[in-house]
């Protein structure tokens, strides 16, 4: 989706996600100096989270560890913890994507709720708690198929 639009700004901590769109002449790619997560490259720490508290976001486009029934997004790693945190208070709306697995994992540091959040892009939908949460703050949830894409790769 991103792809289609033009003089994009995009802050990430992922080096994934910088990979993936830095050579669209379309795009301004920036990203913050910090500690890299070997395992998903996202890019972690104070200056992180500095870095990314110097801009005000008109979306974030995220995800969570996971999703516990009372709306509260909980991440695994403290410090990957406070960039999302510090990138969720700087952005005007937050698009969470989140698959199903994320209402029942277990992950210990609070980022927010669900409160915060515009949308919930997944592919099932919650369970019913969540669900009437959702639906009572107003918060649109999109349920979404796999692309062929992920399909192939899995």
């Amino acid at each position: 989706a991103l792809l289609n639009h033009n003089h994009l700004r995009i802050i990430t901590n992922s080096l994934r996600v910088a990979h993936i769109l830095y050579n669209n002449p379309r795009f301004e790619v920036m990203v913050p100096g910090g500690t890299l997560r070997p395992h998903n490259s996202g890019i972690i720490g104070p200056s992180a989270a500095a870095f990314v508290a110097g801009f005000r976001a008109d979306y974030l486009v995220t995800s969570v560890g996971a999703i516990e029934s009372d709306g509260a997004l909980l991440e695994f790693d403290v410090n990957e913890a406070s960039v999302v945190k510090t990138m969720m208070a700087h952005s005007r709306h937050i698009l969470l994507a989140a698959d199903h697995t994320k209402y029942h994992a277990s992950a210990a540091v609070e980022i927010g709720n669900v409160s915060q959040i515009t949308a919930l892009f997944t592919d099932e939908y919650p369970g019913p708690a969540l669900q009437n949460l959702l639906q009572s703050q107003q918060i649109e949830v999109v349920q979404v198929s796999p692309s062929l894409d992920d399909a192939v790769s899995a």
